[in-house]
């Protein structure tokens, strides 16, 4: 029997740099670099809100395949600390998705053996899909355990 585990998470901060610009072509968005064909990594950090309370950092690698034309290959790892349906403690998320024309999408994993305390079990996957600016209260999921 599955449990369904719902909440919301807003970005709070965003660090992106370049690791390898393929081409030498990219454009400045906002005071940060794209290369056109490249990889790219972000620390990102999420504040959750709902069923899933607590914090987040994450590591993003972009794959940037035409980021003029608005495409990337996403992977990455979030530190999850707070309480998930009522257990509290920390969990690694696994993040693997895309950015096509300004919206992301992302399939997000527990990964197994790396929670602690009431978390140290815990399994489920979730699927986020993100256009635009985040709306009022942050985005919408669903954790399926």
């Amino acid at each position: 029997m599955s449990t369904e585990t719902t909440g919301r998470f807003m970005p709070t901060g965003w660090d992106e740099s370049v690791i390898e610009d393929i081409d030498g072509e990219g454009e400045t968005k906002n005071g940060t670099y794209y290369p056109s064909r490249g990889v790219t990594t972000a620390k990102v950090t999420f504040r959750y809100t709902g069923d899933v309370e607590g914090t987040g950092a994450t590591t993003y690698l972009f794959a940037y395949r035409d980021s003029k034309a608005g495409h990337a290959d996403i992977v990455g790892y979030e530190r999850f600390t707070g309480t998930i349906g009522g257990r509290t403690g920390s969990c690694v998320f696994r993040h693997t998705g895309s950015y096509e024309d300004g919206a992301v999408s992302d399939h997000v994993e527990v990964l197994p053996g790396l929670g602690t305390d009431e978390l140290a079990d815990l399994t489920g996957s979730a699927d986020v899909s993100m256009a635009g600016p985040p709306p009022e209260g942050g985005y919408e999921f669903t954790l399926t355990s």
